[in-house]
């Protein structure tokens, strides 16, 4: 069974990205991060992530790139 919220470094495994980056997209204020906000949550300092909400924004971002 997984885990219902991964951490910032599954996240980023699962993502193909580096925490580095992974950690900027919850920053950042580019237009991507504000028309698809990136789905997090934090726990106190921590950030965590569900599986199922990073596979949804993943399918918004490609349904956004094919639509222009």
């Amino acid at each position: 069974m997984s885990p219902l919220l991964l951490n910032l470094a599954q996240a980023a495994e699962l993502l193909g990205l580096t925490k580095p980056q992974l950690y900027e997209l919850t920053r950042s204020r580019s237009r991507v991060r504000q028309a698809i906000p990136l789905p997090y949550v934090r726990l106190g300092k921590r950030l965590a992530f569900r599986r199922e909400s990073l596979e949804r924004w993943i399918e918004q971002l490609e349904s956004t790139a094919v639509q222009r």
